[in-house]
């Protein structure tokens, strides 16, 4: 992929995955349990996850011991925890990692019951918004979360990168995100800073969407 976003942001997040302290917390692992609740009327003992932007990806453990057969999804090849990455390679038919952008999502990614985007999609830049939401909606079959940070960070301070790229209200992101998705609920994590936007199975405009 010769696309020069695509390069200058895995440059910048395997640079960013290299650090240790950046590897400390895992929001997607803090915020499991309540994804967990949110759908436990809704699923199969033969239920698929991906997980888009999985960084470490040590929230993949709680969802294989719940059953899921589970997709990792992220920019960076050096984000995931050494234990995932043992897993991807010692069980492929419950784990798999793919190295890609949320914006062109590779064709051999297939549909899943539901995705999982923890604190991810501020970090996109704006111009590929709209198309990463749209190849996401296009591998949902029945829903999933969508969890927004609504301000800067200071971690990419610290190393010299610029990581949330697109800081916008709340009302923007419902907005954006309603387009391809029928949105259930709305949890606020941290009041004004951190929602967790929960989201029904896709609309059919996310598949006219390019």
């Amino acid at each position: 992929m010769n696309d020069e976003i695509f390069l200058q942001e895995k440059r910048k997040y395997e640079k960013v995955w290299g650090n240790e302290q950046y590897r400390v917390t895992s929001p997607g692992n803090s915020s499991v349990a309540d994804f967990l609740s949110f759908i436990k009327f809704k699923k199969l003992p033969s239920d698929s996850l991906i997980d888009f932007g999985c960084g470490t990806a040590i929230a993949a453990i709680p969802f294989l011991e719940a059953g899921f057969k589970v997709s990792l999804v992220d920019i960076a090849e050096n984000c995931l925890n050494d234990n995932i990455r043992v897993l991807t390679f010692l069980s492929p038919e419950l784990i798999t990692f793919f190295l890609a952008p949320l914006w062109e999502l590779p064709s051999s990614l297939e549909k899943s019951d539901w995705i999982y985007c923890i604190d991810v999609l501020e970090h996109l830049p704006p111009e590929r918004v709209d198309k990463s939401l749209s190849e996401m909606a296009k591998k949902t079959k029945k829903g999933g979360a969508l969890q927004v940070f609504l301000l800067d960070e200071e971690m990419g301070r610290r190393i010299g990168e610029t990581l949330h790229l697109t800081i916008r209200p709340l009302d923007w992101w419902l907005d954006k995100i309603s387009h391809y998705w029928h949105v259930e609920e709305v949890h606020a994590i941290i009041p004004g800073i951190r929602y967790c936007i929960y989201v029904g199975s896709p609309k059919v405009v996310a598949a006219l969407c390019q």
